[in-house]
C-alpha cells in the first residue's frame, strides 16, 4: 500500500549527531557504498543549527522551521515558572506547527519513526512512533492500534545509555538491536501505510559518538572496528530503503543530521565559574538542584550552555533589579569572552537572547547563551568544585558541522541552516512552503 505510482514521494532519513566531515569521509570510501551512490544523485552540504546545539532544540526547529523563540523548546530541561523545580519540556510544549501537521492540511500523510522530541505521541495525519526522550511505548505510538505489533516485534524505543559508561560491549550490542527492531517496524509501515512522506531517524549515532567518539579516528582503539561496523549497518539499512523504491513514480530524498560532533578536550563547568566571580551562591551542602540557591546569587546556569539572570519578581529569591539587568549581563558576557583554559579561549561567542531568538516566547529563554570553541564541552556542573575536568564522554555537539543532503540541489539556499529544511520538504513535494515559517 505504501507506494502509489506517479505520485510525489519523499523519504527523509535523520542521522542524529553525524558531522558533515564524517559522513563525507565514509561516503568517499568503501565503508558506505549505498550512501555514496545516493549522494551522487544530489548534493551534500554543511548545515548550521540553532542554539543550544542539542537534539531537543534542533529537531524541534527542523519540524517547525522556526527558532526556539517561536516553537518554545529551549533545552532538555527548564524550571517551572516561579520556582526552582526542574521540568522536562516534551512534544506537548511545542508551540509551532510541524511539517507533518501542515502537510496533513494538504491531504498528505506522513510516517514518522523515532524522531526525537515527539513524545508523548499525539494524533497526526499518518503514523507517529516517538523518539528520544520516549519512556513508555504505549504513550509513544499513534495510532494506538499499532501498539500490539510493536510489542510483539520487540520494538525498542530507546537503549540504556548508561551502559556506554562501563559496559561498552553491551552498549554497542544494544545499538545494533535497537536499529534492527526499528527497521523491522519501518519495513512494516512502508508497506502497510499509505504515505507521502516517510521519515526514519537513527539516534544511535549520537549515543555512539558521546561515549566512543575517540574510537572514530584512532585505529588502535579497542572499539574502532565496532564504530565502523555500526556505520556499515546504517549504510545497509539505507540501501535497503532504496531497493524498495519502484519505478514509475516521482521520488525525492533528504538525509540530514541535527547537529555536528567533535572530540572533547575539556568539560567546562559553568556554576563554579559563576560562583568564583561572585555571580552564583547557594546554601552549603550537595546543592544537586537550584532549590539551594540564595538571594545573593545574581545568575545561574541550566544545561548545556544557558545562563539566567536571577531577577526579582521572576524567581522566588531573585535579587537583580530591572535597572541592573543589562549591567550584569554585560559583566557575565565579558567574563566568558575572556575566559581561558591553558591559554585557550573557551567561548567562541556570547549571545544575548534577543540576538538569536524570536520574540514570541523570549521571556522563557535564557538571558545568555554560550557557544564554545570546539573541544570545550559546556556543562552546568552544579556540584562541581573545579572549573573544568573530564568524564566518560569523549564526544561533544558542534553547531556548524551538521550535514544536509537533498536530491533536489536547486532548492538549497545560499546558506543552509536547519530552519530552511521545512521549506525544502514542501518544495520537494511540489508544494508551496507554509506561511507559518518564521
Amino acid at each position: 500500500m505504501g507506494f502509489l505510482k506517479n505520485k510525489k514521494k519523499l523519504l527523509i532519513i535523520g542521522l542524529d549527531g553525524v558531522p558533515y566531515d564524517m559522513i563525507g569521509k565514509f561516503s568517499d570510501c568503501s565503508l558506505m557504498p549505498n550512501i555514496k551512490r545516493i549522494f551522487a544523485s544530489g548534493k551534500l552540504v554543511k548545515m548550521e543549527v540553532g542554539l543550544p546545539e542539542i537534539s531537543s532544540v534542533s529537531w524541534s526547529s527542523f519540524m517547525t522551521g522556526t527558532d526556539p523563540g517561536k516553537h518554545g523548546i529551549f533545552g532538555f530541561t527548564d524550571i517551572e515558572n516561579g520556582t526552582y523545580e526542574y521540568r522536562f519540556p516534551d512534544f506537548r510544549d511545542l508551540q509551532a506547527p510541524t511539517f507533518f501537521d501542515e502537510l496533513g492540511e494538504k491531504k498528505k500523510r506522513s510516517v514518522i519513526i523515532n524522531l526525537p522530541s515527539t513524545y508523548p505521541a499525539r494524533e497526526i495525519p499518518g503514523v507517529l512512533i516517538s523518539g528520544f526522550v520516549a519512556i513508555d511505548l504505549k504513550k509513544a505510538v499513534y495510532p494506538l492500534t499499532y501498539l500490539p505489533f510493536l510489542k510483539n516485534s520487540g520494538y525498542m524505543i530507546d537503549i540504556d545509555a548508561r551502559k556506554g559508561k562501563e559496559k561498552k560491549s553491551e552498549f554497542i550490542s544494544d545499538l545494533h538491536t535497537s536499529l534492527k527492531t526499528r527497521k523491522k517496524a519501518a519495513d512494516f509501515f512502508w508497506e502497510k501505510e499509505k504515505w507521502d512522506v516517510f521519515m526514519f531517524t537513527i539516534t544511535g549515532t549520537d549515543r555512539l559518538h558521546h561515549f566512543l567518539f575517540d574510537a572514530y579516528a584512532d585505529e588502535t582503539h579497542r572499539y574502532h572496528d565496532e564504530f565502523l561496523k555500526y556505520y556499515e549497518e546504517i549504510d545497509n539499512l539505507i540501501g535497503d530503503f532504496f531497493s524498495k523504491i519502484p519505478g514509475g513514480g516521482e521520488f525525492e530524498t533528504i538525509i540530514l543530521s541535527d547537529h555536528g560532533f567533535g572530540p572533547i578536550q575539556n568539560e567546562v563547568y559553568l556554576t563554579p565559574i559563576l560562583k568564583k566571580h561572585g555571580f552564583y551562591d547557594a546554601e552549603p551542602g550537595e546543592g544537586k538542584s537550584l532549590e539551594t540557591i540564595t538571594g545573593n546569587a545574581r545568575a545561574f546556569a541550566l544545561e548545556p550552555s544557558r545562563i539566567f539572570i536571577h531577577q526579582k519578581g521572576k524567581y522566588p529569591r531573585g535579587s537583580v533589579d530591572r535597572e541592573d539587568y543589562d549591567t550584569i549581563r554585560e559583566e557575565i558576557k565579558q567574563l566568558f569572552e575572556e575566559y581561558k583554559i591553558n591559554s585557550r579561549k573557551v567561548i567562541k561567542k556570547v549571545y544575548f537572547k534577543e540576538e538569536i531568538y524570536s520574540s514570541r516566547f523570549l521571556d522563557r529563554a535564557a538571558d545568555i547563551v554560550l557557544l564554545s570553541n570546539p573541544g570545550f564541552d559546556l556543562k552546568v556542573g552544579l556540584t562541581k568544585k573545579a572549573e573544568y575536568g573530564s568524564s566518560h564522554f569523549t564526544g561533544m555537539h558542534l553547531r556548524d558541522n551538521a550535514f544536509f543532503f537533498t536530491s533536489k540541489p536547486e532548492l538549497l539556499p545560499e546558506k543552509m541552516t536547519i530552519f530552511s529544511v521545512k521549506d525544502i520538504i514542501f518544495q520537494s513535494l511540489n508544494l508551496d512552503p507554509p506561511s507559518s515559517n518564521r
